[in-house]
């Protein structure tokens, strides 16, 4: 008896699948297709329109999504609006200093700006202030977990993580053999000795990027601050200029968060009475 408690204690119970079929059917609603009909999404799931309208209804009930004014067409609800709302506050000052960091830095630069989140093995893109040029990257993977050998984002956290943190992340990708693994260390050090990272087409083809880490009060990493855009604007020259910005928006940010430190906790959801003001040059 005693040894079936034991198993049944230690086996996760199995996903509610009708749950995660309502919550696959509210992931459809995207910068693409922000109205959908029950058509669509039984077309884009494999569902029938019967049970994709029913997931829908049962959506709508709850606030999550609405009928969008035609009969049979829903679009995001309410709600989620809210559900927004909490998942930003609860990233404190950190993501509202570096809300602030990421315009003067598109706009000194002309380029897309994002902050990222470390999350455990991952990085999560927090917020982005799009580039004004008619050719831009736009991130369309907000909140979703990225790896953190992707992308000069996830390099320049992972670089500068804790030597014992780094070490463990590694081991622990069963995908490098030790000549990958080694070839990976050493890109990890010249980005801790330059500060910065970049990157070419690693998510995307012909897109590039530099990223620079940010730090808490207490030298951990939280995350960091980077512009990306086409591969034809990042040119050597273009790339020596942006390069200090990228540094120094990141900076303002660790210093920002120095300045209010019960805040730079990203558990905390206080913010501060009022917001200080973004770097103007490479050398604030």
């Amino acid at each position: 008896m005693n040894d079936t408690v034991q198993v049944m204690n230690s086996t996760s119970p199995p996903p509610v699948q009708s749950v995660k079929r309502a919550l696959d059917v509210l992931f459809l609603f995207d910068d693409h297709e922000s109205v959908l009909t029950p058509a669509r999404a039984a077309t884009r799931l494999g569902l029938n329109r019967t049970t994709a309208w029913r997931y829908l209804q049962t959506l709508a009930s709850s606030g999550l999504v609405r009928e969008a004014g035609e009969t049979g067409r829903f679009a995001l609800g309410g709600r989620t609006v809210a559900l927004a709302d909490a998942y930003t506050r609860q990233w404190g000052e950190f993501g509202t200093v570096g809300g602030i960091a990421l315009v003067g830095l598109r706009d000194r630069t002309g380029e897309t700006a994002a902050l990222h989140i470390r999350q455990g093995w991952t990085r999560v893109v927090l917020r982005q202030v799009e580039s004004r040029h008619e050719l831009h990257r736009t991130y369309r993977d907000i909140g979703q977990p990225i790896s953190l050998l992707l992308g000069s984002p996830s390099l320049a956290i992972l670089s500068h993580l804790d030597p014992g943190e780094r070490t463990a992340y590694l081991q622990a990708r069963t995908d490098l053999d030790a000549r990958a693994r080694a070839a990976v260390e050493s890109q990890l050090a010249e980005i801790r000795t330059l500060g910065y990272a970049t990157s070419e087409s690693h998510r995307a083809a012909n897109l590039a990027s530099i990223a620079a880490p940010v730090r808490d009060p207490a030298g951990a990493v939280l995350g960091a601050l980077n512009i990306t855009g086409p591969d034809h604007r990042f040119t050597p020259e273009a790339r020596r200029e942006w390069v200090p910005e990228v540094i120094a928006s990141a900076r303002w940010v660790e210093h920002a968060l120095r300045e209010h430190p019960a805040e730079a906790d990203p558990a905390s959801t206080d913010g501060a009475d009022s917001a200080p003001t973004a770097p103007t040059s490479q050398t604030d």
